[in-house]
Parts: structure tokens; sequence; C-alpha cells
């Protein structure tokens, strides 16, 4: 396609990002001097997991032969000999594990690729990104979301569609 040179793909490692990324491999394989730009937005999440523990909880700290009064011992501790579990924080939507799995599919195609990291609502973020680029086009994957705040507000590559400077692909 004449006049394609720079492409923004929308990348969160979602089912439909990744059928944007398919998408997006077949259309520029046999385009010539096209720049890629891989744009995520920043939506880590953190969330707490008790496991089991085989360590003993910590022993407060003895001064002069003495257990240390007033030291302050951090609740895990005290709970991890109580309960045998301890909790710890396991991280999803992590832009390093989203570009990781972009690149793996992406090394085939030789093609000039830059990775960023965006900020702000992701429609906001994606709009904001193709208009720094120049951008031609943007290929966005469609959300599976189908609830009822979807259907009033309109989803991520809606209002990407609707309010793109440029054409925009939704791989469905």
């Amino acid at each position: 396609m004449a006049g394609i040179k720079n492409v923004v793909l929308a990348y969160d490692d979602s089912d439909g990002a990744r059928k944007a990324l398919q998408l997006t491999k077949d259309f520029i394989r046999n385009l010539e001097g096209v720049k890629l730009y891989v744009g995520h937005v920043y939506e880590e999440k953190v969330r707490n997991e008790l496991v089991d523990s085989t360590d003993r909880p910590i022993e407060p700290l003895p001064i002069n032969s003495f257990p240390a009064d007033g030291v302050q011992v951090p609740p895990l501790a005290t709970e991890q000999g109580a309960f045998g579990k301890s909790e710890h924080a396991i991280i999803t939507h992590s832009a390093e594990t989203a570009f990781n799995n972009a690149k793996a599919e992406l090394e085939v195609l030789n093609t000039d690729t830059d990775f960023s990291i965006l900020e702000g609502s992701p429609a906001e973020g994606i709009l904001e990104f193709a208009k720094d680029v120049d951008a031609d086009l943007i290929i966005i994957g469609q959300s599976g979301n189908e609830g009822i705040k979807r259907k009033l507000l309109g989803g991520v590559s809606q209002k990407v569609a609707n309010n793109a400077h440029c054409h925009v692909l939704i791989a469905k």
C-alpha cells in the first residue's frame, strides 16, 4: 500500500492484541520502508497471593541477651509463623512481558521496530502516540469485553477508530 510508512501497533498481550500482532505481521511483511511502532499502555497490576512457607518466623533481635522490645517486625513475619503461609506480590499485565512476547513474534520480519510504554487511558495514550510518531495506520485488537460499561461508553478500539487522525485497522 502506497503511503503507509509509519505503523502503530497497540499491544497489551491480550487475545485481541495478539490477533492485531498477527494481522500486523501479515500486513507489513511485503511492504518496504515501513517503520513499526509498538505501544503498550502502562497498566501493570499487582495482586497478593498467599503461598505455603517453610521459613521460620523472624525472632526479635536480642540486645545484651534480652529480646529487644520496640524493634518493629514486619507483620508478615508474625503472620508467617502463625499461619504457615506468606504473602507474595504477583505482577500481571507487565509491560516487559508484553514487549518480550511481541519481540519474539516480530523478529522474523526484520522490520525497523520501536517499543514504547505509554501513559494515560489506553485510547488516549494510543491516539497521542500515533500523532507523535506521525502514524499512517494504527492496528489494534478488538477487546473481548461485552459488559454494560463497554456498551454505554464504547471500547478502546472504538474510541481509537472514532478519534484517530489516520487509518485504523481493527483485528477481530
